[in-house]
C-alpha cells in the first residue's frame, strides 16, 4: 500500500449515494479496491505503534467504506453497516510489537474483529525476529517455520491446525529475559 497514492477518507459517505460504491477521491484506491474484492484471502498486516495499526493501514481500512451500504445491521447487540458487495471470503490479521505483553494488541484485535479473521498472528517481543544473536535464532527460526506452516495450511486446506496455532503462540523467551535483552530493565 505504501507504493500507492491514497488520499484520506473525508467521512462524507458520498460513496454510499453518488454513485453508490464510488469514492469522491479518484486515486489509486480504485485499483486496490478491485484487488481486495477479487481476493479469496485478504491479509491485514501491521507493526503495532502505540497499541494500534499504522496510519497507512488505517487509511486503507477507512477507504473500504464504499464497500458498505447505508443500511444498519445488528448482531448480538453490536451495530455495523451492511456489506454492499461480497468481500473476500477469509481475512488474516498479522501484527508484530516490539514490547512484551498481549495488552499491546487489544486495540488492533478489536479493529480486526469486524472482519472475523480466520487466522490471527500477534507476535510480541518482536525485536527478536531481527536479531542475529545465536542463542535466540533457533527459537526465531522455529517460530518463522510455524508462520510458514500456517500459511501453507490455510492455502492448501482452508484452515490452520491446533498444533500450528499453538506453535504460533509459543513465547520466544520469557518477558524478564526479553526486558534484559532490550536493556530496559
Amino acid at each position: 500500500m505504501g507504493d500507492y497514492e491514497i488520499r484520506q477518507c473525508q467521512g462524507c459517505f458520498a460513496c454510499w449515494f453518488q454513485p453508490p460504491g464510488k469514492c469522491v477521491h479518484r486515486d489509486e484506491m480504485e485499483f486496490l479496491l478491485r484487488a481486495y474484492l477479487s481476493a479469496d484471502v485478504m491479509c491485514f498486516g501491521s507493526p503495532v505503534y502505540s497499541w494500534n495499526m499504522t496510519a497507512l493501514l488505517k487509511n486503507f481500512v477507512d477507504r473500504l467504506v464504499p464497500l458498505k451500504s447505508p443500511r444498519l445491521v445488528q448482531e448480538g447487540g453490536d451495530f455495523d453497516m451492511a456489506d454492499a458487495v461480497r468481500r473476500p471470503k477469509r481475512h488474516v490479521a498479522v501484527a508484530n510489537c516490539g514490547f512484551p505483553g498481549e495488552n499491546n494488541f487489544s486495540i488492533i484485535k478489536a479493529a480486526f474483529s469486524c472482519c472475523e479473521p480466520c487466522l490471527e498472528i500477534y507476535r510480541n517481543c518482536g525485536r527478536l525476529l531481527k536479531t542475529r544473536e545465536p542463542s535466540v535464532r533457533p527459537a526465531v527460526e522455529r517460530y518463522l517455520e510455524a508462520v510458514r506452516q500456517a500459511g501453507f495450511e490455510l492455502a492448501s486446506a482452508g484452515w490452520v491446525s491446533g498444533e500450528t496455532r499453538e506453535r504460533l503462540e509459543t513465547p520466544l523467551m520469557s518477558t524478564e529475559e526479553y526486558v534484559r535483552f532490550l536493556g530496559m530493565g
